[in-house]
């Protein structure tokens, strides 16, 4: 279970979550009933990244509905 504070960075339905112990970030996006996992990174800067692009692409789709 992911705590709050394990939350690093949230833009929109996807989110970074810090694992300390791994030294990883891991970028999640959101669904209906469940986050999924979508990549590993081991620098903040890139999971970011990650995570400000799919953040765009769902809003872009979310639009064209």
């Amino acid at each position: 279970m992911t705590k709050l504070s394990e939350i690093v960075f949230e833009s929109g339905d996807v989110w970074v979550h810090e694992d300390k112990k791994r030294a990883i970030y891991t970028v999640f996006v959101n669904g209906i009933t469940h986050a999924t996992s979508d990549s590993v990174y081991s620098t903040l800067d890139l999971a970011q990244a990650r995570a400000e692009y799919l953040a765009r692409r769902i809003n872009e789709r979310k639009r064209r509905q």
